[in-house]
């Protein structure tokens, strides 16, 4: 029987990438069929789970909502045997389908935590395509304050069928208008958010108590922060967290998918509108 000794070498294997335009409608299951199917292409020695239908050792830190891109995400694989790092960067480069793009590849420790595990909190950019007369900065601006002033947004998810009621202002840690670019006809809007088990501040659902879905068609993450890195727990080590029990609406207001948002009274199309994920269709029309 082989022993802990005798396992061949292993290389565990950090790869971060961009998930761009192109797939961003895709769900995290097919995102992981993809990367699957890639790597195989590869001819990388892949490490394989035991079972009836074995898969190889993949770890993604967070799946990205429908929808929503990313500029740095990073996945861990593991080799065996192990392979240089330029030649494991040269076989990705060559196989990754349009949409995805190989920013780095370095090699982390086999028996570091995993990465979903570590994570802490994430940056986002919202961007708003709209022209000033449809969108005003003033507006935007009087919402994102009145977002901050908040101490209690309702918001509603679903979660293994059921619908549960939680606050969503102390998941929200920045929330900041960065300006208007004309050439463009952006409005572009910084958001920082809390990321635990639980406990997940979802752009998304920014920009739907906002009430400017109707005109966000970019959402993008553009850093993931973890415990155990210090430059991130620096950054984060002026906000508070909390526990998935402090954010969970009390028994009174439980089921009622409640929509007392900052944008709810003063923006005619709120009503009736549909989510991000609910108009991702409309971008094959």
């Amino acid at each position: 029987m082989t022993t802990t000794d005798q396992l061949p070498p292993r290389q565990r294997v950090r790869i971060h990438y961009v998930k761009g335009e192109a797939i961003k409608f895709i769900s995290h299951h097919d995102e992981f069929r993809l990367w699957e199917r890639a790597l195989r292409r590869t001819g990388l020695p892949l490490l394989y789970k035991q079972g009836f239908n074995p898969q190889p050792h993949m770890q993604f830190a967070a799946p990205l909502g429908v929808g929503i891109t990313g500029v740095n995400e990073p996945l861990d694989i593991i080799l065996s045997p192990p392979l240089p790092l330029e030649e494991i960067a040269a076989r990705l480069r060559a196989k990754l389908p349009p949409g995805v793009d190989l920013r780095s590849v370095t090699e982390a420790p086999l028996a570091a935590e995993a990465l979903q595990n570590l994570i802490i909190g994430a940056d986002y950019s919202i961007i708003l395509f709209a022209a000033p007369e449809e969108i005003a900065a003033d507006l935007i601006q009087a919402r994102i304050a009145a977002f901050l002033r908040s101490e209690t947004i309702w918001r509603s998810r679903q979660r293994k069928g059921k619908f549960y009621t939680y606050n969503l202002r102390p998941l929200v840690f920045e929330l900041h208008y960065l300006g208007y670019d004309a050439t463009c006809e952006e409005h572009r809007i910084f958001l920082r958010v809390q990321m635990r088990n639980g406990a997940t501040g979802r752009p998304d659902e920014v920009v739907d108590a906002l009430g400017f879905d109707d005109f966000a068609r970019t959402l993008r993450r553009e850093r993931i922060y973890f415990a155990g890195a210090t430059e991130d727990e620096a950054i984060f080590a002026a906000y508070t967290f909390v526990t998935q029990e402090e954010i969970a609406a009390p028994p009174g207001v439980r089921g009622a998918a409640l929509r007392e948002s900052p944008g709810q009274d003063d923006h005619a199309s709120h009503s009736g509108r549909r989510t991000i994920n609910e108009r991702a269709a409309d971008e094959f029309a």
